[in-house]
């Protein structure tokens, strides 16, 4: 069975990281990505996989009528070219890795006639545009893959029935030794110029306002006016947008204003996620609605404790008290009680820590994924073609 991974950008953040893992791993499988030029294409030919080269249009969100207009020109010549490639390289089926690349992948299903699996990483917008989203992927799509409870609540459940599917994002678990995990400390807190005697603390990932990398710098400014000996690295950089790089200069400016800037650490995007957190003794997340949160199987993988929100896909990750602590989103009062626990009871911390590394292997390696995945393309190709339901016609040819 030959599978199309379409991605409508080559910019790499958790969804690219999440179906580079998940496709590496594929056993029933041959896969083929469909992805702009970029970071993502270049990544999948490192790791061995098919590319295929497909030029793709960046459309903004805007008021202005002539740019909705030329913004639905450009993304109707993108939906365009995948479905002539789609055709040309004999695809089997197509799983798209976000709304966006369903609704691109959707526009032209009459022409490429294929099966289709919407793979939702992201909320649903609400009120018309998320029921209009709906019901272009009910329309269109053979399944649909949300990779929390939270994400897939925005869809009308009682319409997708069967073709509803939950599968959590999966890790590829990396065991290190004590003696391993010793050197990553020395030679991360060396490079980082973080003394060995404090306490670190991690927020990873895009620099972005809904993630509210702001509370961790306030929450830093908090615990060390406390007594507590802690640095803060903020770990990721600004990829989607102007305002996001706004964000992360005023992210500068508020270490500044609270007198903590020999305290914070931007290191910008790294790769070495794990080796980090290796380093550190605490994970905060503070977004306001994460879908999923890989970074935090990533930690809590390593034994990393996690203070977290608690909201969207997070809870589904993290026991309270059990393999991590969650507070609401905002409460900076809440947030400096859960690490000020975890920061001065060092036994709990480890406590915390294992138990996070056991759910992790339990509920989270990649190999539940890829089974999951590989389960859901069997029950949708196993079907008789004239169960399978397209925009125009019931035959794949």
């Amino acid at each position: 069975m030959k599978v199309a991974y379409y991605n409508h950008t080559s910019v790499v953040s958790g969804a690219e990281i999440s179906l580079l893992l998940t496709v590496k791993n594929m056993t029933m499988v041959e896969p083929v990505i469909f992805s702009p030029e970029g970071e993502l294409t270049d990544r999948a030919r490192e790791a061995g996989l098919q590319v295929v080269p497909i030029k793709g249009y960046r459309a903004r969100l805007s008021k202005n009528p002539l740019r909705l207009l030329v913004d639905m020109i450009g993304m109707l010549g993108e939906g365009l070219r995948l479905a002539r490639l789609i055709r040309i390289h004999s695809v089997d089926l197509i799983h798209a890795n976000s709304m966006r690349a369903g609704i691109m992948a959707a526009l032209f299903g009459w022409l490429h006639r294929r099966p289709m699996i919407w793979h939702v990483r992201d909320n649903l917008p609400k009120g018309l545009i998320g029921n209009g989203i709906d019901r272009l992927a009910r329309l269109t799509a053979q399944g649909i893959i949300g990779i929390s409870c939270s994400v897939l609540l925005g869809f009308d459940r009682t319409k997708w029935k069967d073709r509803m599917h939950l599968v959590h994002n999966g890790l590829e678990i990396r065991e290190f030794s004590e003696q391993e995990k010793g050197r990553w400390k020395a030679e991360i807190r060396k490079e980082l110029k973080l003394p060995m005697q404090s306490k670190v603390i991690l927020i990873i990932g895009q620099i972005a306002p809904w993630k509210r990398q702001e509370d961790a710098i306030r929450a830093t400014q908090r615990l060390l006016d406390d007594g507590h000996d802690i640095y803060l690295c903020v770990v990721g950089e600004p990829k989607f947008g102007q305002a996001c790089n706004e964000y992360w200069h005023s992210l500068h400016e508020l270490t500044t204003q609270l007198g903590v800037e020999n305290r914070v650490r931007f290191t910008g995007f790294r790769k070495d996620v794990m080796e980090i957190c290796c380093a550190a003794d605490l994970l905060f997340l503070c977004s306001d609605n994460e879908p999923f949160g890989r970074v935090i199987i990533e930690a809590m993988s390593q034994s990393l404790p996690v203070v977290a929100t608690n909201a969207g896909g997070v809870p589904e990750i993290i026991d309270h008290e059990l393999s991590g602590l969650l507070y609401e989103v905002g409460d900076l009062e809440g947030m400096l009680d859960c690490a000020d626990s975890v920061l001065k009871n060092d036994q709990w911390r480890q406590r915390m820590g294992g138990n996070a590394a056991e759910r992790v292997k339990d509920f989270f390696s990649i190999q539940n994924t890829v089974y999951k995945v590989e389960s859901i393309y069997k029950s949708i190709m196993d079907k008789p073609v004239q169960e399978l339901k397209f925009s125009k016609g019931k035959e794949i040819s």
